[in-house]
């Protein structure tokens, strides 16, 4: 496909004073830029640690059809990696689809396939038209490419990169509903051309370079669309309450809604009316120490920032000037001691309708490998049925039993005082793996009370220790 280089001459010097006034000096380069660094080159960590995570040199065919294949792959989707000193999830490929493979049944073929496709054993065309007959994606197919050559293949958002392309002149080719080999070719060699027409101003321009040089420039379209084509500034809203919110746009939007933004919101969720301090939330979600809310708090202040920066407004103040940033998810009061936050009913609404409640997964049997990346704030979502996790049968588990830890009579209210109160985890002594659908969990006799400390040492050996075998352990 042919680039008019002419416009994209024009599109390079909006970007160049772009960045210029966002980083108070004259753009020279992809790798001098302090903003390009923060807003995108995030993106070459996601690769380097998604090729750690997948480890593909050492799959071997034993592991074919065992479900570690499967394993990698989903720890290479859910990278969350540290780049200038903050946690930043891996949002080139949508959570959705994240969790639409972490669902899919782990089978011998497809293993096979991503052996092959890693292992080179068959060509990139072949293995690209199988993974779209396997029912993937084609942004989740674009991102296994890019994790196994990022020197050729680039990740894809289709309808943001088709807007894109509109923006340089190329107005004839889509990639949205065209997921073919012939098309993302086509799409990966285009965003070659633009690296090889930003070489004449930075030679050290990578492809991935040249991706982050178009995202910035849709960025750049977008809100000059919402500002009136960079005529006049949007109005900013000095509300705390967003006009006219669509939350189910938002959650779903990995731009601004984080996998670690919906775990506070589904942790939330579980509470009895949805309702509870931030420092129980960071217990929960696994953050230890004297103030287990601080990661909570600062998440909420950059979730806040987020929505604000993509909805131009700014937020209401206290008495002593400090912004409200959880006003645009809670409603709060002050409890006692405490300060209570609960989810406000629209966010509630959309939880529901997107099927991202959750539960609270510390309650249930998870691996020692699941526990990790739950406490790196990964997002889980349990279905709840008659087999599986029920929160009813938690309740009359803990209304027969109480809430001390069986096991060593640890009881986190006198511990911890009012924010341990009905904290407690629940261990079922049937292992999950071993219910079959036409099972019904028997509260008082199926289920126990434990600590997190002794369910993670009961879940260390397989089958798990039982709480007797527990119990002599600590005698």
């Amino acid at each position: 496909m042919e680039i008019n280089n002419e416009i994209l001459e024009k599109r390079f010097k909006q970007f160049a004073d772009f960045v210029s006034l966002q980083d108070d000096k004259p753009f020279n380069s992809f790798k001098a830029s302090e903003y390009i660094d923060i807003k995108e080159n995030y993106k070459y960590s996601v690769y380097e640690e998604a090729r750690e995570n997948l480890a593909n040199k050492f799959w071997k065919t034993d592991d074919i059809g065992t479900g570690k294949i499967k394993k990698a792959i989903e720890s290479a989707i859910k990278t969350r990696v540290i780049h200038n000193y903050r946690m930043t999830d891996n949002n080139l490929v949508n959570w959705r689809k994240k969790d639409n493979f972490s669902k899919k049944t782990t089978s011998r073929s497809i293993e096979q396939l991503f052996f092959d496709f890693y292992k080179s054993k068959i060509k990139d065309q072949i293995a690209f038209e199988k993974l779209i007959n396997e029912g993937l994606s084609y942004q989740f197919i674009a991102y296994l490419f890019f994790i196994k050559d990022s020197k050729k293949y680039m990740p894809i958002a289709q309808e943001k990169f088709d807007m894109i392309f509109d923006f340089i002149g190329i107005k004839d080719f889509k990639t949205r509903n065209n997921a073919s080999w012939e098309n993302y070719i086509e799409f990966c060699n285009t965003i070659k051309g633009v690296r090889d027409f930003l070489k004449t101003k930075d030679k050290d321009t990578t492809l991935l370079d040249a991706h982050s040089f178009l995202w910035i420039l849709g960025w750049q379209l977008e809100n000059d669309k919402n500002s009136g084509n960079g005529q006049e500034e949007k109005p900013i809203t000095n509300n705390k309450q967003l006009p006219n919110p669509d939350w189910n746009l938002i959650i779903s939007n990995p731009e601004i809604t984080t996998d670690y933004d919906l775990s506070i919101f589904q942790a939330f969720y579980s509470f009895e009316n949805h309702q509870a301090y931030a420092s129980q939330i960071g217990l929960l979600l696994g953050h230890s120490g004297k103030s287990p809310q601080s990661p909570i708090n600062l998440e909420i202040y950059k979730y806040a920032n987020r929505i604000a920066e993509h909805f131009h407004i700014e937020f209401s103040k206290r008495d002593n000037q400090k912004f409200k940033y959880w006003d645009l998810f809670f409603n709060g009061w002050e409890d006692g001691s405490f300060f209570m936050w609960q989810l406000r009913p629209e966010i509630i609404e959309a939880l529901e309708q997107n099927n991202l409640t959750g539960i609270q997964l510390l309650n249930e049997e998870i691996s020692i490998e699941e526990s990790k990346s739950l406490f790196e704030g990964a997002k889980k979502t349990v279905t709840i049925n008659a087999y599986e996790r029920n929160p009813k049968a938690r309740d009359l588990c803990l209304e027969h039993w109480g809430t001390k830890c069986t096991i060593c009579g640890f009881d986190f209210e006198n511990a911890y005082g009012e924010i341990g109160k009905g904290f407690i985890h629940v261990h079922h002594l049937i292992p999950i793996s071993q219910i079959g659908k036409s099972y019904q969990i028997e509260p008082i006799s199926d289920l126990r009370p434990v600590c997190p400390n002794c369910h993670a040492m009961i879940h260390l050996k397989n089958p798990p220790l039982t709480i007797d075998e527990m119990k002599e352990l600590i005698n």
